[in-house]
């Protein structure tokens, strides 16, 4: 029987980043409100509140503020949590109604790499109205690149992990 594809569903998000500082420092830069602040989110957002409570069932709440003034929040909680090695966070993203538009599943894991620390995220969603779907994961690409680009100039920056 052949498979068909269900738009709510669209197929994972994958990307790896080498971030130039230790594991320790990168993963770090996870585990606290005041450094999410600083780069949790895409070029020409700011985050002007985050709630992060680094255990296992522990909130990973983020608020990131469009250039237009527009707030967009992500509400999650980490299912997985294996210092400097792997997290894992539930999201979910409701809309300016409260209704959720979609929930994404991180799973972002950290090695040793030559000049720093390797970062794989992969994210999975899953769509409440599937018309929204397209637009969300082609915009995943430039807006995960730019939040990671901000978060390696944190960590080679000397900012407060």
């Amino acid at each position: 029987m052949a498979q068909t594809h269900d738009p709510a569903m669209p197929e994972p998000f994958k990307t790896s980043r080498l971030i130039h500082s230790p594991r320790a420092r990168v993963f770090g830069a996870w585990m606290s409100p005041e450094t999410v602040r600083e780069w949790f989110s895409p070029k020409h957002f700011t985050v002007p509140r985050a709630r992060v409570e680094p255990r296992v069932g522990g909130a990973f709440e983020v608020c990131m503020r469009a250039p237009d003034g527009q707030e967009h929040w992500s509400l999650g909680r980490f299912t997985e949590l294996a210092p400097e090695t792997r997290l894992v966070i539930d999201m979910r993203v409701p809309g300016p109604d409260g209704a959720t538009l979609f929930t994404a599943l991180t799973n972002v894991d950290f090695a040793d790499a030559p000049g720093g620390t390797r970062v794989d995220v992969v994210q999975a969603y899953t769509f409440e109205n599937p018309a929204i779907a397209e637009g969300m994961v082609k915009g995943a690409p430039e807006g995960w690149g730019t939040t990671l680009d901000k978060l390696d100039a944190l960590v080679m920056g000397g900012g407060k992990t």
